[in-house]
């Protein structure tokens, strides 16, 4: 968790406490609202969470059609030294 920017940890940790068996459902305006950021930046956000392999979107929700469902990976522990 140290490589990852506050913003990064603030969207992870939004979608992680709402998972149920690791799929979470919830539009990115909610998670932005209660993350304390843009829409814009849940965008960028979830691209990089994404990119590292902590996120997966499994469907794309829109306006008639339900919220986005994304699957939430787990974090590794870190190696204490």
């Amino acid at each position: 968790m140290a490589n990852l920017t506050r913003n990064e940890i603030a969207v992870w940790l939004v979608l992680y406490r709402d998972s149920r068996d690791e799929i979470a459902r919830t539009s990115q305006m909610d998670i932005a609202r209660r993350a304390g950021v843009t829409d814009r930046t849940v965008r960028n956000v979830m691209r990089k969470l994404e990119r590292r392999g902590l996120l997966k979107i499994v469907y794309r929700g829109g306006l008639n059609s339900g919220p986005s469902r994304y699957r939430v990976i787990p974090l590794e522990p870190e190696p204490t030294t």
